[in-house]
């Protein structure tokens, strides 16, 4: 018997600039990846605000930042999923970032369907803590969740912080997945003080 061929994923860079104005989205692009597998062809949008005036805070310098991932098919300018993420009411160091890099798709399970990946950061601190760091991976309407947080050298060889969780959806999830995963947690987790 033959070997049965998996279509091979496909993916590539997309330009802030050349994401299409007919893909609405909050935030500013800062990735853009266009890939195609074997379920169709897809753009996928990481965006983030920035600080801004939180007009629901409690104080009045109380900001927020958020972030944004868009899953859009080819036939569709409307996301067939999202994400949000985001620091509110905060007056203090305030911050929700992709990582440089942090929108990666891949084929781990060599399925030929795309695995779409997000790591990013949010914080509200005003002391030397390590941030929240999240990991969010899709696989067609699965999704796959690890929290923690960076780490951050304290001094004198010692660090704070560092440690993920996953979520129950990992448990069922090729191996591979999970190596994966833990590779981009250790690729991303170091926090200097003051980034």
């Amino acid at each position: 018997m033959a070997p049965t061929a998996q279509a091979q994923v496909r993916v590539s860079p997309l330009a802030p600039a050349a994401v299409p104005a007919t893909f609405r989205h909050s935030g500013r692009v800062v990735q853009a990846l266009h890939y195609t597998d074997r379920t169709g062809t897809y753009t996928v949008l990481a965006t983030q605000s920035g600080p801004v005036a939180d007009p629901a805070a409690q104080s009045s310098d109380g900001r927020r930042a958020d972030l944004y991932a868009y899953h859009y098919p080819a036939t569709s300018t409307a996301p067939n999923w999202q994400l949000h993420d985001f620091e509110a009411d905060c007056p203090l160091d305030i911050a929700a970032r992709f990582r440089p890099g942090g929108l990666t798709v891949t084929d781990l399970d060599r399925n030929g369907t795309a695995e779409v990946w997000l790591v990013y950061r949010t914080t509200c601190r005003g002391d030397v803590s390590p941030s929240t760091q999240k990991i969010i991976m899709h696989e067609g309407s699965r999704k796959y969740a690890l929290r923690g947080t960076s780490r951050l050298a304290t001094g004198g060889g010692t660090f704070d912080g560092g440690s993920y969780t996953l979520d129950a959806a990992w448990q069922g999830a090729p191996a591979v997945f999970r190596q994966h995963a833990a590779k981009l947690w250790l690729q991303h987790r170091e926090e200097k003080a003051g980034n």
